[in-house]
Order: C-alpha cells, then sequence, then structure tokens
C-alpha cells in the first residue's frame, strides 16, 4: 500500500519538477547569426528573440512575441521583409558605422534588450 502511494507520490514530484525546470522560462537569449554586418547591399544579418530555461535551453512550446525597432542608425541598416514575431532580418544600406536595434516585448511595451550591430568595412576579398 505504502509502496504504490510512495511511488504516485514520486511520479507527481518529478513531473512537478521538469514543469518547473524545463518548461518555465528564466531569460530570454538573442541570436544574431552571422554575427558580423559588412558595409555592402547584400550583408544581413538574422535577429531571433528565444525563451530559455534554467539550464539554457530554448523552452518547448514556447514563442516570444517582439518588435524590433532601428534606434539608432537608420540611415545605416534596414529591415529586409516584414519583422516576424521573433525574428528579424537586418540588411547594411552600404554605410559602415554603429546601428541599435531595440527589442520590445509586444504584449507589455516594455524593452526586452538592445543590440548594438557595427557594421564594419566591406572586405575586398569577399566577392559580393
Amino acid at each position: 500500500m505504502y509502496k504504490k502511494l510512495t511511488i504516485i507520490l514520486a511520479v507527481i514530484l518529478a513531473v512537478l519538477a521538469a514543469d518547473r525546470l524545463v518548461f518555465t522560462s528564466s531569460d530570454v537569449r538573442i541570436d544574431i547569426a552571422p554575427e558580423v554586418l559588412r558595409a555592402s547591399v547584400n550583408s544581413e544579418v538574422l535577429i531571433s528573440v528565444k525563451r530559455v530555461n534554467i539550464f539554457g535551453f530554448e523552452v518547448p512550446f514556447s514563442k516570444v512575441d517582439a518588435a524590433f525597432v532601428i534606434e539608432d542608425g537608420a540611415n545605416l541598416v534596414e529591415f529586409a521583409g516584414e519583422p516576424g514575431s521573433s525574428s528579424v532580418i537586418v540588411r547594411s544600406k552600404g554605410k559602415e558605422g554603429e546601428a541599435t536595434i531595440g527589442i520590445y516585448s509586444v504584449k507589455s511595451g516594455m524593452q526586452i534588450r538592445k543590440v548594438l550591430l557595427k557594421i564594419l568595412p566591406r572586405d575586398v576579398a569577399l566577392a559580393d
């Protein structure tokens, strides 16, 4: 009798711990790929926003509704297409400098993070 009750309680405890540790977000991770933006009209970077759990892995069945705004350097970069709900493609306009992208939560309107993009000189060895 007590053995079955102990097993049932252990299973319930394991499910609750998995819910707390795996399915609950503890932070937001900003991924930028590739990390370098060149001063070329063909240079693009993908900025994506993901929720992460306490182990640092992406939270399953979760998405972040984010709005992306070019705060500084609108003459240096532009969005390629419409920004998605959790990602955006940023394209260089062919000029060197620094641009700041603000990432805001759609639900609360609060700023999640600011991302500084450095537009480096175009490498003459690269054929764009």
